[in-house]
């Protein structure tokens, strides 16, 4: 049921909460930016791979694994913050880029503090920040592995990540979450 359309609304049940980026104008242009870098970073593999075959430079062939490398950060942004839509039987992501993701509720393993983000309030004029992520055991796409492998987590977890920066409500989307998956372990 993942990676397609919204389910029906027999499976999802009724709408908890819906929860956006607070500044969607700067969400569409970094979207923008990052696809723009996501297909470049492509772009120069597949340069470098005919460059170095092709010509029999084997120097250029080398240099794609690091720019494999810095394709991770950036597939890490495209999916670590994605709009959380709660519903009765579980959630709705959409990632900045690629479709929409069903997650049932008993998909979720736990709840851990946010390790990719500063926490608290730098300066003086700055909100608090404060953040969680959310360990998926299956239904995630791979490229949630960036998010679990950057966050420390290791190699075969795949999680994503809500902050006071990037949901609306993010104290009533943590309860949620908090609440949905507690629900579903008492079953």
């Amino acid at each position: 049921m993942h990676w397609q359309t919204l389910p029906p609304e027999t499976v999802r049940g009724a709408l908890i909460s819906d929860h956006p980026h607070p500044r969607p104008l700067l969400r569409r242009l970094t979207a923008a930016l990052l696809g723009l870098g996501i297909a470049g970073a492509l772009l120069g593999i597949a340069g470098l791979l005919a460059l170095g075959i092709g010509y029999g430079l084997p120097l250029l062939v080398l240099s794609v694994p690091f720019l494999v490398a810095l394709l991770v950060p950036l597939l890490q942004l495209a999916v670590m913050h994605p709009r959380v839509t709660v519903y009765e039987n579980g959630l709705w992501l959409r990632p900045m880029l690629g479709r929409g993701i069903w997650l049932p509720w008993d998909n979720i393993v736990r709840l851990v503090d946010h390790t990719l983000i500063r926490r608290g309030q730098p300066r003086p004029r700055d909100r608090e920040h404060f953040g969680q992520l959310i360990i998926v055991e299956e239904g995630l796409p791979p490229v949630f592995l960036a998010v679990g492998w950057m966050a420390g987590l290791g190699w075969r977890t795949r999680a994503f990540g809500i902050s006071t920066h990037s949901h609306t409500d993010y104290e009533a989307l943590r309860r949620a979450l908090v609440r949905g998956a507690r629900q579903q372990r008492a079953r």
